[in-house]
């Protein structure tokens, strides 16, 4: 073939080539259009989203006050030592920058007196979880500890003083069983964590009110409870998560609301004061209204000590300081009962004039119930006033369990009252219920048992409270109060509980009537069980009771008082539990007149 034969040939090879390149630059280019200008956009705000962190901004906790406007529960300025890290990096390996932050803590923890607890493992976490956040290294320092890192923080580069709430309860111990105590909320478990980069969560209620309000959407679902609402924070960071600029302004967290409760604070301070040294409860309500007005426990704890060490060891503690005794304290009641059990009588045909012999004692079958004397003659009124168990056990046993059971059941025993924290039913007597608890039969026995309120039946002081201020208001079994209203952090109300009747005594207002006339008795008349409850403050109408427990040598008594008067258009209702008492008129009585007498005075 010539050279101008082939000539052609290259020649459309060479086209062929070219055109193959032509073709492919034309891709590439239509490629580089499509990504960068096309889909730039798209790229570019994912670049975005990747380097803006969203930081959660904790929440101011409500505050608790008293009904006279006592803060029991707020929040004060406090300050923390923080770790700005992305300031303190060293050059070179990581390790390099973890060794230095230890150092520094261990520096700023000798200038302030403190023991430094950082670990490597503590600096790496932070700095693999949380790298654009400050690193707390002290909390809560004191005015001295301040005064000593603002003279040096300018030499130790990435420290700050950064300003926090702390919780804090103004009054020491006093209510603590109401309020309970707080924790930081975990991250981990949070509801909205996902929704944030960096999370600093809030505090959050663990027992007690701080619990139980932390939300209030049960009863006011639009109103924020303590627990407010979090705030935002928009930044951008680096490569390495550290934060270098700020995207425009922060969304405040808004605070949380205020709690105002229907305890007053002078009388808790009273009823605390009167429990010093004992096992009890006492409790006082507004008869009317069901509002607590006083909640006592002791012995009582520390709301400034709940780390869980510190509540472990509380819980351990024989004299269980953590139990809310005028709640969740169940006691057979003795003798407190007994105005039941004659309205029981009276509304089953027993005449207010019928006799009956009290000579000390009543034998049934075997079985001695002795009486607390030798009374004599003695009918309803009078039975009463000297709490005799001759006549209740006899006349008990004439209507039986049922009917015993039937009044006890309006009055509440037996089942929750419906107060705010979580409380026990206690025990209301019947066939069934001992036949669960012990695998034996109801006997004649059992009913004269619980006509004295021993045996099979429990209740808890706040339950003594209510059924007593439904004796004192006509028979409204009320439920008890502790929240009076809601208020925002201005003072504004936002919210006001108004009083719940639960049921009422199964009683006529003409035997109601009579059995309030051997309450009277009992405070009133010289030879009244409840004598030692006479006070010059407020007239009261009570009853005592003292409940055997325990057997052989470990066998002791719980004494009670149960009274309510009225002063000043409010009727006061009040149950005094003592474990280990003398009797319920020895060791509870004289406490419920020095109440009343502190409470009133001026």
């Amino acid at each position: 073939m010539s050279i101008t034969q082939k000539l052609p040939q290259t020649y459309v090879r060479l086209l062929i080539i070219g055109a193959a390149f032509l073709v492919a630059f034309l891709v590439l280019e239509f490629k580089l259009w499509r990504e960068q200008l096309y889909r730039g956009e798209q790229y570019r705000q994912r670049i975005s989203q990747q380097s803006i962190r969203r930081i959660r901004l904790p929440s101011l906790r409500g505050r608790i006050f008293s009904s006279d406007n006592i803060p029991l529960a707020k929040n004060r300025p406090a300050f923390d030592v923080h770790f700005y890290l992305e300031e303190m990096r060293r050059p070179g390996y990581l390790s390099k920058t973890v060794k230095h932050i230890l150092e520094k803590e261990r520096e700023v923890a000798a200038l302030i007196g403190r023991k430094p607890s950082l670990t490597e493992e503590d600096v790496r976490r932070h700095m693999n979880y949380l790298p654009g956040l400050p690193f707390c290294i002290f909390r809560d320092l004191n005015e001295r500890e301040r005064g000593i890192l603002h003279e040096h923080s300018p030499y130790i580069q990435g420290m700050s003083l950064e300003a926090t709430a702390e919780r804090e309860y103004p009054a020491g111990a006093t209510a603590c069983h109401l309020l309970g105590y707080i924790r930081n909320d975990d991250p981990q478990q949070a509801n909205d964590r996902d929704e944030f980069s960096y999370y600093q969560p809030d505090q959050k209620g663990v027992s007690g009110l701080e619990k139980k309000f932390d939300s209030v959407s049960d009863i006011a679902p639009r109103i924020r409870g303590l627990r407010g609402l979090p705030g935002l924070s928009m930044v951008r960071v680096d490569h390495r998560g550290f934060i270098y600029e700020t995207l425009g302004e922060d969304i405040a967290a808004e605070n949380g609301s205020d709690i105002v409760l229907t305890i007053s604070y002078k009388a808790q301070c009273i009823a605390e004061s009167l429990l010093h040294d004992k096992k009890g409860a006492i409790v006082v309500m507004n008869a009317d209204t069901g509002a607590v007005i006083a909640m006592a426990s002791s012995p009582a704890f520390s709301m400034e000590e709940t780390t869980p060490q510190e509540i472990g060891k509380l819980m351990k503690r024989k004299d269980s300081p953590m139990l809310n005794r005028a709640v969740n304290g169940a006691y057979a009641p003795g003798s407190i009962v007994k105005p039941l059990i004659g309205m029981a009588l009276l509304e089953n045909g027993i005449s207010p004039y019928d006799a009956t012999e009290c000579n000390g004692h009543t034998m049934i079958g075997n079985a001695r119930i002795r009486c607390t004397g030798h009374h004599g003659p003695v009918e309803l009124v009078r039975a009463l006033q000297v709490s005799c168990n001759d006549f209740f056990v006899e006349h008990g046993m004439t209507i039986g369990v049922e009917k015993i059971r039937e009044i006890m059941q309006s009055a509440g025993i037996g089942r929750k009252t419906g107060f705010t924290l979580p409380e026990r039913s206690g025990i209301l007597p019947g066939r069934s219920i001992k036949y669960r608890l012990s695998g034996n039969r109801w006997t004649v026995f059992d009913t004269a048992l619980a006509s004295i309120g021993q045996g099979t039946i429990l209740v808890t002081p706040l339950q003594a409270a209510v059924f007593c201020s439904a004796i004192a208001n006509g028979g409204k079994v009320m439920r008890p109060m502790l929240l009076q209203q809601i208020n925002d952090r201005y003072g504004n109300l936002l919210y006001k509980q108004e009083p719940e009747i639960k049921g009422r005594l199964k009683v006529s207002a003409e035997n109601l009537k009579i059995v309030r006339e051997g309450m009277f008795r009992v405070v009133n008349d010289k030879n009244g069980s409840g004598r030692n409850a006479l006070n010059p403050a407020i007239t009261l109408f009570g009853k005592t009771g003292t409940a055997e427990v325990g057997s052989g040598e470990r066998r002791y008594k719980n004494t009670w008082f149960i009274a309510f008067g009225t002063r000043d258009e409010v009727t006061y209702a009040i149950a005094v539990l003592i474990e280990h008492g003398q009797s319920g008129g020895r060791s509870c009585a004289p406490l419920a007149a020095e109440f009343f007498v502190d409470y009133f005075a001026k």
